[in-house]
């Protein structure tokens, strides 16, 4: 296997951000009924509110009546821009191309079914 066929794959799941209606009425369904732990996090960069928790699920706020309640999945690969490279050959549609995001330098993609797939690299930036 070559150098660059060996990088560029999913190390590990990173989290679900969960789109509520309200945060306030979704928090104590997580914290109080199933015991979830709030994380330290940085604030969404899309600046809507945002609460992350240690069990691997996020919430954020703007799920209108109808719209899909799951926003993205993510997972943190161990080499983001030969990942990206990859995709682009491949045809695959990006919602955002490298950029600096929360978790390091991050891309975000859409699965076969349109569903957001965030990858990112910790401590890699752009």
């Amino acid at each position: 296997m070559s150098d660059e066929r060996a990088r560029g794959h999913v190390q590990t799941y990173g989290h679900c951000l969960i789109m509520v209606q309200d945060i306030e009425v979704s928090k104590p369904f997580y914290v109080d009924l199933l015991g979830f732990s709030v994380r330290q996090y940085t604030p969404a960069s899309s600046g809507r509110a945002f609460l992350a928790f240690t069990q691997g699920i996020a919430l954020t706020d703007g799920r209108a009546e109808g719209h899909k309640q799951i926003d993205h999945i993510a997972w943190e690969v161990d080499d983001v821009r030969v990942l990206s490279d990859r995709l682009q050959a491949a045809g695959v549609s990006f919602f955002n191309e490298l950029h600096d995001g929360p978790y390091g330098l991050t891309i975000y993609v859409a699965d076969p079914d349109g569903t957001k797939v965030e990858l990112y690299q910790v401590g890699a930036k752009v």
